[in-house]
């Protein structure tokens, strides 16, 4: 689970930009909570919205969660650029670091990983543990001091071998990524939860819009066909055909995926053919008799004469592809938690294309799953001012995002307003302009 994320000097986020996910001492919605093994009373939250205008800084927030996934588990080779993309509407920004402060909960233990880094290189890096009691260091790294690294030798079984990894970690490259290539086992549980468990939607996709096993279960295909009768969309079920495996992206991790697909296990993809959401198809891979196959999945629809009859996907509406875009998330955020390393889903503009009371009732329903055992998450942009309502989620569940006239974009939390009653209109109030992040228009100026 996301518990903290700090960004500062990325894009229009010139000053610290807080998105804190541990609970406040708000009373509604409390059976909702998540447990934090390890801590009394801490507790996290299960969802959270970012609202607030175009341009205003939503989908910036979530790029640098992205980017910063991006510096763990990828490698941009040995001249490339990190990722990194500084305030540029002010001298000297592009010369500071970007800062990266992200404290996460990995199995059954709470990391903080800080980072400061230009496109050229890491200037600090730094991982700890999180208890309730203190901090523990687990290494340290800073290019100012004639030895970069600092290791905490009694968490790691070859102290030696971690040593030479991190002496062998380029100026380009993370510890946390090069030590995991470099076989530093202690540095799997958080890396995985990076390379694993972070699923973003539409912020730094690859070709692929997102492939999940689908929680290694069966009954992805019954799922859908439930779910998208259920939400009218006047699809009665899935139909699926076989297909070849080399209609798959190509590309190396998914290789991997599909390799290791294990007997009843299914590979979901959600494959963009084109920007927006109006050419795409989904791919499932299972494993059978011991080797992957393949299938294309359409729609089936019941005419006026009751018979049923089959549709390309390409054929339905664009909101009901979006949906089903969705599909493989909603599916695994359905399944029962086992309350280990679940998976932490970031969607952008969780709204686009669907008629406001369905994305209402995904989020319902979603919530309505979560508990104090339970470890998914769900974090995502909206301009659905509709879903800014307590009834549904709590006012710490609830971020706004607003630009100033200087350029720089700021993150507020609806917990951070006081004398907000638990039955207070919020929409209203938001759009009055009492929590900021509201457009402003200016008047249309004629020249003839």
């Amino acid at each position: 689970m996301l518990l903290d994320f700090t960004v500062k000097n990325w894009m229009s986020y010139r000053d610290e930009a807080d998105f804190n996910l541990t609970s406040s001492l708000e009373r509604q919605h409390m059976e909702t909570l998540s447990k934090l093994p390890g801590f009394r009373s801490k507790k996290a939250l299960p969802i959270a919205a970012v609202y607030g205008g175009n341009a205003s800084g939503k989908t910036a927030l979530f790029e640098a969660l992205s980017a910063l996934r991006e510096m763990v588990v990828g490698d941009v080779g040995v001249s490339g650029a990190l990722p990194v993309k500084p305030f540029a509407l002010e001298d000297g920004s592009a010369e500071r670091p970007t800062m990266f402060d992200i404290t996460f909960l990995a199995g059954k233990t709470v990391y903080r990983l800080v980072v400061e880094a230009t496109a050229a290189g890491v200037l600090y890096e730094s991982l700890e543990i999180v208890r309730e009691s203190g901090r523990v260091d687990v290494y340290e790294r800073d290019s100012t001091r004639q030895v970069p690294f600092t290791i905490n030798k009694g968490l790691f079984t070859l102290s030696d071998h971690v040593e030479y990894a991190a002496r062998s970690t380029r100026e380009n490259q993370l510890f946390l990524g090069s030590g995991m290539a470099q076989n530093v086992s202690e540095l799997a549980e958080p890396f995985l939860w990076f390379a694993v468990s972070l699923e973003l939607i539409g912020v730094g996709s690859n070709s692929w819009s997102f492939a999940t096993a689908a929680g290694g279960r069966e009954g992805f295909l019954d799922f859908a066909g439930r779910k998208l009768a259920q939400l009218d969309t006047g699809i009665s079920g899935m139909t699926e055909e076989p297909i070849s495996l080399d209609a798959a992206p190509k590309d190396a991790n998914l290789a991997r995926a599909i390799s290791s697909l294990r007997e009843g296990e299914v590979l979901t993809l959600v494959m963009d053919q084109a920007q927006g959401d109006y050419g795409f198809e989904m791919i499932t891979v299972r494993n059978v008799d011991g080797h992957p196959k393949a299938f294309r999945l359409g729609t089936k629809h019941v005419g006026p004469d009751g018979k049923e009859r089959r549709f390309s996907l390409d054929m339905e509406s664009s909101g009901t592809k979006r949906l089903m875009g969705l599909l493989p998330m909603l599916f695994e955020l359905s399944e029962p938690s086992d309350g280990m390393g679940t998976k932490v889903f970031v969607v952008d503009e969780l709204d686009r294309c669907l008629h406001t009371m369905l994305t209402s009732r995904l989020i319902e329903d979603f919530i309505a799953s979560c508990g104090p055992d339970t470890r998914k998450q769900l974090l995502f942009t909206t301009h659905d001012l509709l879903l800014m309502d307590q009834s549904i989620m709590r006012r710490d569940e609830m971020y706004i995002t607003q630009r100033g006239i200087d350029g720089c974009s700021e993150l507020v939390g609806l917990a951070e307003f006081e004398g907000i009653r638990f039955d207070k209109d919020l929409i209203r109030s938001y759009l009055d302009g009492r929590f900021g992040g509201i457009p402003m228009l200016g008047e249309v100026v004629s020249h003839g």
